[in-house]
């Protein structure tokens, strides 16, 4: 070997094993050196349908080389489509609604202007929600610290007038009716007496949330500086429809028995209206808004109806009218010494029954509508202000409860244990933690949840010789539940919170209808309250008064991840 190739075989090895020192047999570096820069992310592209691209306007006859692309929109909307190489141009054709590729297939990504586009406007999208539900979250405190809830319609507040309007937790600023027919949906109708002028602003239905549970908004005018005020109010209902009852078997209908009677049975076809049909009547009361007919008057004008002298004539269809009363089919019919007139206006509504006595006979299959009359309620009431800059903020929450059956009595007569089930409903703030548990995002919104409440009366005595009980003396006259099952709006999956409610009911005397307490949803620093009031008759049946029927009420709870303010209603399990 000459000494030339010797040196050449020299430096190659050494090559080789400097290569092989440069590697810790795991892919690593030697120790000491520098790990190299990582590469630049790829930028994030999201794939669109090229049958569908709104926004974006494609020239007629556009044709794209094969291997090349083009962009097509801008900002937020902007698309790169490209032709495939190695095959046919793609000439792309655009109807109303799609766009087509024919020739080469060709594909349609985001630009990655576009990417960064929305990836900046989501930003600022979860940015101003973050505030926004800032603002939500103090309204909830607020509401949580208040001594007298004001319900419905918000606190006090002085009118353009200079008139004071205040609610609390008996009387609510605005007022509520719920209704429902036997073939129609559930109404709600919330007036401010305020602004009850047919030009004002109302209450409409937003959306219907499903199980009984509605939104119902109020918009006003933007006022000189820009900012639009919005009122929303979030109500559930376990309104039940009404119910088709034969007429004779309706009670309270308002109207008095025919004192005719056959065979000592008094004729429940036959009910007498008293004469003028005063609502005010003493002897014969009738509820003129029930009434609907006659059918052969002209509308607005007054029908003069002859009395019926002679019950046998042939010509009594004339002293007659066919309508409704409640919903039943039926004849009114002028019955004493002198004509009777009936007024209706254009929708077949009777303004007017005057005369000495009018007779209405029902049809004898003739039916009523009973609407449900034991029914519960429970939501929210919020007010927001959106400026001119689009800025949203929370001004104001308050939750509010009730039954359309009166409250119970003292319940120191009431004895043992009794569950309840029911639901919930409310607002809530939702936050994301970062590791150290700061707030890095939040969203709001509104929530439905289920409520489960045990409450304890008075002490069941052993037997009748032994008195000492059967229920610890700590636990007579407490309510306890959980609030649980939250499902957030604008969220696929629960947030897993729950709340413990934990009261005394009448300060443990058990002498008031009403209970109140802490409402624990696990939060460190803060509890939150409730507050709820029992509903049904108490009075005893044999002796033994019944447990309330119903329980309704309001809390406020806080989590180490958000919190809540809201109203719940159940009934007693059966």
């Amino acid at each position: 070997m000459d000494i030339k190739r010797f040196f050449v075989y020299a430096i190659v090895i050494a090559a080789l094993a400097l290569a092989g020192c440069s590697s810790d047999g795991n892919g690593g570096d030697i120790a000491g050196m520098p790990d190299p820069p990582p590469p630049p992310p790829e930028p994030t592209v999201t794939p669109v349908d090229l049958t569908d691209l709104p926004g974006v306007a494609i020239p007629t006859n556009t044709v794209i080389n094969a291997g090349e692309s083009m962009n097509f929109g801008t900002g937020q909307d902007e698309v790169t489509i490209s032709c495939p190489s190695g095959g046919e141009n793609c000439s792309l054709t655009q109807t109303d609604d799609s766009v087509t590729s024919t020739g080469g297939m060709a594909t349609a990504m985001l630009s990655e202007a576009a990417v960064t586009a929305r990836r900046n406007a989501q930003m600022a999208m979860t940015v101003a929600a973050t505030k926004a539900a800032e603002t939500k979250a103090d309204a909830i405190e607020t509401e949580s610290k208040q001594t007298a809830d004001a319900g419905l319609g918000g606190s006090a507040r002085t009118d353009e007038d200079g008139t004071t309007t205040s609610g609390d937790a008996s009387d609510d600023v605005y007022t509520l009716e719920i209704s429902r027919g036997r073939s129609s949906s559930t109404e709600i109708k919330i007036t401010d007496p305020a602004l009850a002028g047919a030009n004002d602003p109302k209450f409409k239905q937003a959306m219907d949330l499903g199980g009984g549970t509605t939104m119902h908004v109020r918009t006003m005018k933007a006022d000189e500086d820009g900012n639009v005020v919005e009122e929303v109010v979030v109500i559930t209902t376990d309104i039940d429809a009404a119910k088709a009852v034969s007429f004779g078997e309706v009670e309270n209908q308002s109207l008095h028995l025919n004192p005719a009677t056959t065979g000592g049975t008094t004729d429940f076809r036959s009910l007498q209206i008293a004469a003028g049909g005063s609502v005010e009547s003493t002897a014969n009361t009738i509820d003129l808004m029930k009434v609907r007919g006659p059918d052969s008057a002209s509308p607005g004008a007054t029908q003069v109806i002859p009395y019926e002298d002679d019950p046998g004539t042939p010509d009594m269809d004339e002293r007659r009218f066919t309508g409704t009363y409640n919903g039943a089919p039926g004849r009114y019919t002028c019955s004493g010494t002198s004509d009777c007139t009936a007024t209706v206006d254009d929708k077949g509504v009777v303004s007017e029954l005057a005369g000495d006595s009018w007779i209405f006979t029902p049809d004898s299959d003739a039916t009523s509508d009973v609407p449900d009359s034991d029914y519960l309620h429970y939501g929210f009431w919020l007010k927001k202000t959106t400026d001119s800059d689009d800025v949203l903020n929370y001004d104001e929450v308050e939750t509010f409860a009730g039954s359309s059956i009166p409250a119970s009595g003292a319940l120191t007569a009431v004895l043992g244990t009794a569950t309840y089930s029911g639901g919930a409903t409310g607002v809530y703030v939702s936050n994301i933690l970062t590791s150290t548990g700061d707030i890095e995002s939040s969203t709001s919104g509104h929530f439905t949840a289920d409520a489960k409440l045990t409450a304890i009366f008075g002490q069941v005595p052993v037997s009748g010789d032994d008195t000492t009980g059967t229920i610890a003396d700590n636990l007579l006259y407490t309510l306890t539940g959980i609030i649980d099952e939250f499902k957030l709006s604008g969220h696929d999956e629960g947030p897993g919170w729950s709340v413990v409610l934990d009261g005394d009911i009448g300060e443990g005397t058990g002498a008031a209808a009403t209970a109140s307490g802490t409402a624990k949803g696990g939060s460190p620093l803060d509890d939150g309250s409730f507050s709820a009031s029992f509903h049904g008759d108490v009075t005893a049946v044999d002796g033994v008064p019944p447990k309330p029927s119903s329980v309704v009420g309001e809390f406020n709870s806080f989590f180490t991840d958000g919190s809540v303010a809201g109203a719940f209603g159940a009934r007693e399990d059966q």
